[in-house]
């Protein structure tokens, strides 16, 4: 054999090697991107949760809407990364809260409580934004309308009834027709209670004696200056009122004033009685309508403002018992009791 074929087969020898080890890096490269691609896909979604301020019809909301969110296969950890905050109560943290939401380009974010649901609205209109334990979406200006929302937003109503509230707290104090009650007027979804209450009121002939508070370093005052005036108080659910139950009920409980709240954390703290929504179920519902938005289902645009149905009072046993009040039979009979402190 002769040199020149010799070298010329080589460098055929050569020239298919080149092409088999280019042809092994481009499938390598190729199936690295394929990786990379499913990785990304398999990575978790983050998922913003905020709440206004620290209490526990808020947190039950949250709670819920985790759980709920697990039960649906976005569990935290796996299929999803839940950035959860608190604003405290403060507006400049709830700004901050939602641009870092931005930042981290969340797929997702649930807003607890009407202050959380606007300034989340107000920081982004692309992100899709499902509130939950908001009074009135379309009073909060956060949707066009509560049948069709026709934006980013949507979500669950803590709207309870606010004239069978008033009912209650008539039944417990034979009839009596002196009524009080404490909200924070920078709350719109308190502001929406307090005028169905008026209106509750006045169709049934009470004296309704307000007091307005813009903090918990309020209340007392308000409610001392208000113990001698009334038979009772209905309060609505009020972040700042809420918050403050455990001072409210100082000057109620030695007063022997019955109180019937909007959320069952109120009647855990003291309260006599309550007609509310269950918020744990409530997060479960955001998470429902949440986890739907993710899948595709369905977009925040098209989606019903939903709310609870409330029948049944809850009545607090011993917080009854501390004031001497005796419950009428008759709602014992159709009453959630609760037996706790």
């Amino acid at each position: 054999m002769s040199e020149a074929v010799s070298q010329g087969r080589l460098l055929k020898t050569r020239s298919r090697l080149a092409i088999l080890f280019s042809a092994a890096l481009f499938g390598f490269g190729f199936n690295a991107g394929m990786v990379e691609t499913a990785a990304a896909a398999d990575a978790p979604v983050n998922i913003g949760v905020v709440q206004i301020v620290d209490h526990e019809a808020l947190n039950d909301t949250v709670r819920g809407l985790v759980d709920g969110m697990a039960e649906r296969g976005w569990k935290d950890g796996e299929k999803a990364h839940f950035d959860l905050q608190n604003a405290h109560g403060d507006q400049s943290t709830l700004k901050n809260i939602g641009d870092r939401f931005v930042s981290e380009d969340s797929s997702l974010i649930f807003a607890v409580a009407t202050p959380a649901v606007q300034s989340m609205a107000r920081t982004t209109r692309k992100i899709p934004i499902v509130g939950a334990a908001v009074t009135s979406y379309s009073a909060a200006k956060v949707v066009k309308s509560d049948d069709r929302p026709g934006g980013n937003v949507t979500g669950v109503s803590n709207i309870g009834p606010v004239a069978a509230q008033l009912d209650l707290l008539l039944k417990l104090t034979g009839g009596k027709k002196r009524v009080g009650s404490i909200y924070n007027a920078g709350e719109i979804n308190s502001v929406v209670q307090m005028d169905l209450l008026r209106a509750a009121a006045k169709e049934r002939g009470v004296e309704l004696i307000e007091a307005t508070v813009s903090g918990v370093v309020d209340i007392q005052q308000a409610v001392q200056t208000m113990k001698n005036k009334v038979d009772g108080f209905v309060f609505p659910t009020d972040n700042v009122v809420v918050s403050g139950m455990a001072v409210i009920l100082k000057t109620t409980v030695p007063a022997k004033l019955p109180t019937v709240a909007g959320d069952l954390g109120s009647v855990a703290a003291g309260c006599t009685a309550a007609m509310t929504v269950d918020y744990y179920k409530l997060g479960r519902q955001a998470a429902d309508m949440g986890a739907d938005i993710l899948e595709g289902k369905r977009k925040p645009a098209e989606m019903k403002i939903e709310t609870q149905d409330v029948k049944q009072p809850t009545i607090n046993l011993r917080a009854a018992k501390a004031i001497d009040l005796a419950v009428p039979e008759d709602l014992l009979a159709g009453a959630i009791l609760f037996e706790g402190n």
